[in-house]
């Protein structure tokens, strides 16, 4: 699945550039919540998600999305299976990339994620709630997952999706609700911002 979705992405960023544009909506929350140190903006895209104010580096599988990535540092790379050294940043962020992604593929990124956070670092991770009104749109691949036209597979997520993990301890989790027009009507999207913290090294070892 990740070559058919690599040549998906691929071909959306080649064919319309910057796919993701204006700035990062409630940046106070990320604010409050980021570590200081190195983020990993994970699946960056071309860089809609990466915080103005931190130190970063973004990743993507797709050169196309690199060549315009708005970052200054940026690596070619699967979030599956991340190039970096254990405990290399303070915070990874999945900015509306861990739900391209599935069941499998969800499970290895969230372990990579893990193992390149410092202790008690931070996953920020944005996606779709299935409240959202796309929910249900396309052919389900998956329980909660779809894929539509352009042949980009997307999952929607229920409010406790995350919880449970023996990597990470949920500590919040947003909600963010708003409206967009399309052709003259109106349609609620449903955003889910959710805060993990990973579990000391200690702990994991008992699972």
């Amino acid at each position: 699945m990740r070559r058919d979705q690599r040549k998906s992405w691929d071909r959306e960023y080649r064919l319309r550039g910057k796919l993701w544009r204006g700035e990062l909506k409630e940046n106070d929350i990320f604010e409050e919540n980021l570590l200081p140190g190195l983020t990993l903006d994970n699946g960056c895209g071309n860089g809609k998600g990466t915080p103005s104010n931190a130190d970063s580096v973004g990743l993507d599988f797709s050169i196309f999305a690199l060549s315009i990535y708005s970052g200054n540092s940026k690596v070619l790379g699967d979030m599956t299976s991340l190039p970096f050294k254990d405990g290399k940043f303070s915070n990874v962020l999945f900015i509306h990339s861990l739900d391209h992604l599935d069941t499998g593929e969800r499970a290895s990124a969230l372990e990579e994620a893990a193992r390149v956070l410092r202790e008690d670092g931070k996953a920020v991770i944005r996606v779709f709630s299935t409240d959202d009104f796309r929910y249900g749109k396309g052919l389900e691949t998956e329980p909660g997952t779809f894929l539509r036209g352009n042949k980009i597979s997307t999952h929607y997520f229920t409010d406790d999706e995350l919880q449970g993990s023996p990597l990470f301890k949920l500590s919040k989790i947003y909600n963010i609700n708003y409206t967009i027009n399309i052709h003259k009507k109106t349609f609620n999207r449903r955003e889910l911002i959710i805060i993990l913290t990973k579990c000391k090294s200690e702990n994991i070892r008992k699972y």
